[in-house]
């Protein structure tokens, strides 16, 4: 594997586990701070007090209690912070309320935040696993595919490198595409499940 390939492989495997924020999710309540913090571990997005305090002006969480967030109010944040680089805020706060229906109301979930979060994560990482297997097998892949093209060694590994990037980014672009076309099917009442059942 050429060193651009290693590079991408060792970028994939720095990212923390999700499952790290669980313990986290134990407590009764946190601080904006230390909440902020959490986010950052699992996600590394640049996330701040700041986008914390606007969602719950845009009613995408309760207001916390005492300047304290509760577990529920903070697995919601952990959620809407992995969601904002891929979705709107409108349609990943769209997302959520389609299992816990008012997000600035916890009253009314049908499953508690933090469970979500505790079995997103779980889910996330077995399927991270399986996602850096693909990826350390997709640079023999690119490598096979480039076989019968003579290249000197450096453009070789500039464009087998780019190959991965590229395949990652498209893959990326049609995992978005499938979830805003189901959350665009969520919002259209009355429609039928299946586009040909239209009787």
């Amino acid at each position: 594997m050429n060193s651009y390939l290693k590079e991408i492989v060792e970028i994939a495997n720095r990212y923390e586990p999700k499952k790290k924020a669980l313990p986290y999710l134990e407590l009764d309540s946190m601080m904006l701070s230390q909440v902020v913090e959490v986010a950052r571990r699992v996600s590394h997005n640049d996330i701040n007090n700041t986008h914390i305090q606007n969602w719950v002006r845009r009613e995408y969480l309760p207001h916390p209690q005492k300047k304290k967030y509760t577990r529920e109010q903070v697995a919601n944040i952990l959620l809407l912070n992995d969601l904002r680089n891929i979705l709107s805020l409108e349609d990943a706060s769209q997302l959520l309320s389609f299992v816990n229906l008012n997000l600035s109301d916890n009253t009314d979930d049908r499953i508690n935040p933090a469970k979500l979060y505790r079995y997103y994560s779980e889910i996330f990482d077995l399927t991270q696993e399986d996602w850096v297997t693909s990826l350390e097998q997709l640079p023999e892949e690119v490598n096979d595919a480039l076989s019968g093209e003579e290249l000197n060694p450096e453009d070789k590994d500039k464009v087998a490198a780019t190959l991965v990037i590229l395949n990652l980014l498209a893959r990326a672009n049609l995992y978005k595409q499938i979830a805003q076309e189901w959350l665009k099917n969520t919002h259209q009442p009355n429609q039928p499940n299946n586009p040909q059942d239209k009787s």
